[in-house]
């Protein structure tokens, strides 16, 4: 059905915010992602409480929600066409959006169609709702949300998520599938809305942003490792194209100090290509060990994944696009014997020297594993929380809390 108004304008002039509509807006300080429901209140109900919910005290929030008596569905203004002025600005200042709506779907039929042009965080959120028990299916053409008008997609990265409930999976949230504004507004929730909400939250938990906002001083997101032989894999990204000088974020095993660990560094230069090396630093010299020159492109805000795997003298590392298959191939792979201890594990994120990008260059990290049976200890720096998984639990999930923008 075609909307009743063309563009906000249009609807300001004729419906009377406050008594017909509210549009609510939250910019959590340092926030880089947003949670959206341009068609909340009882325009799609249900979705502007998942919008909030998701978007807790760690996303921008943006809620448009109908509140008339009935006809509620006049207010709604297509996703391409979506002009509202404070949505709009919200979104273009966040660099990842989920947004979420409402559709008629099947009969008793809960799921999620999901679409958007965000490709690999599409792919995360589908990993996360499927393995906490909901069911999700690539969303048709129609409301695929892959339109670059699509207000899920005017990101600064131009690109974002779009969530499409069905009413039967929108009714489940609420106390006997009652979706009326009473029951909205009365707080009451299923056990089902939560668990929803923290699927979607823990892929933004996944991630950790580091700041460069000096060229050639390494920072480092450390753990301590399981073991002497480790095997790590992480998603990374940058905000920016490298212009001048590369960017270099690398994973790190056997890290003693600053002057002694082994490193797989991802060289991004300034044309784009993609370096994969094995280095080590020993007594403050860092060494080439081995490099390949990838067939991959460098692209701002792009996920790449990286493994390194250090047992006994050999190393290997290979990367790949987030969202594809792992290779079963190692890019690189060579054997050391100057460094023998467990030491630490994790990230370092640097700019080269001869880097010229504005400043800072924020490095996102992600969907750290980390392989081992031993005893293994988090604390996290950043907010003090020590988590501890028993021996035997095989591989670890560690969330970065780094967030130094």
């Amino acid at each position: 059905m075609a909307d009743k108004y063309a563009n906000y304008a249009a609807l300001a002039a004729a419906e009377v915010e406050g008594v017909d509509y509210t549009r609510t807006a939250v910019t959590p300080a340092g926030a880089t992602w947003c949670s959206i429901a341009i068609h909340g209140g009882s325009i799609e109900p249900g979705s502007g409480e998942m919008a909030r919910e998701v978007a807790g005290s760690r996303m921008r929030f943006f809620e448009f929600a109908g509140i008339k008596s009935s006809g509620n569905v006049d207010l709604h203004l297509t996703s391409t066409v979506y002009d509202e002025p404070t949505g709009v600005a919200l979104v273009a200042a966040s660099r990842r959006c989920l947004s979420f709506h409402g559709y008629a779907g099947e009969t008793d039929v809960a799921e999620t169609a999901i679409g958007g042009l965000d490709a690999a965080l599409v792919s995360r959120v589908t990993m996360a709702l499927r393995a906490a028990g909901f069911t999700v299916v690539t969303a048709p053409s129609e409301i695929a949300g892959t339109n670059p008008l699509n207000i899920a997609n005017k990101t600064s990265s131009g690109m974002g998520v779009q969530l499409e409930l069905s009413r039967a999976q929108r009714a489940a949230f609420f106390p006997g599938g009652d979706l009326s504004r009473a029951m909205r507004d009365s707080g009451q929730r299923t056990p089902a809305f939560y668990a929803y909400a923290a699927a979607v939250a823990a892929v933004y938990e996944g991630r950790g942003l580091v700041s460069l906002t000096s060229i050639n001083v390494s920072r480092y997101t450390l753990i301590p490792a399981p073991a002497a032989d480790v095997d790590l894999t992480a998603t990374v990204s940058t905000d920016k194209l490298a212009v001048g000088g590369s960017h270099l974020p690398t994973l790190v095993a056997r890290y003693a100090d600053a002057n002694n660990s082994y490193l797989a560094r991802l060289d991004f230069t300034g044309t784009q290509t993609v370096i994969l090396t094995l280095r080590k630093r020993v007594a403050g010299t860092e060494t080439l060990l081995v490099q390949q020159t990838t067939d991959l492109t460098h692209v701002a805000d792009r996920r790449f994944c990286v493994r390194l795997q250090v047992v006994g003298t050999t190393l290997r590392a290979k990367t790949w696009l987030a969202g594809q298959g792992e290779p079963a191939a190692w890019n690189v792979e060579t054997t050391d014997t100057s460094l023998s201890a467990a030491g630490q594990i994790g990230m370092r994120s640097i700019l080269s020297t001869l880097n010229t990008n504005v400043l800072p260059v924020t490095v996102s990290w992600g969907d750290v594993l980390v392989a081992g049976p031993q005893q293994f200890t988090v604390t996290r720096s950043a907010n003090g929380i020590t988590k501890s998984h028993p021996p035997g639990s095989g591989v670890q999930l560690v969330r970065p809390t780094v967030r130094a923008l």
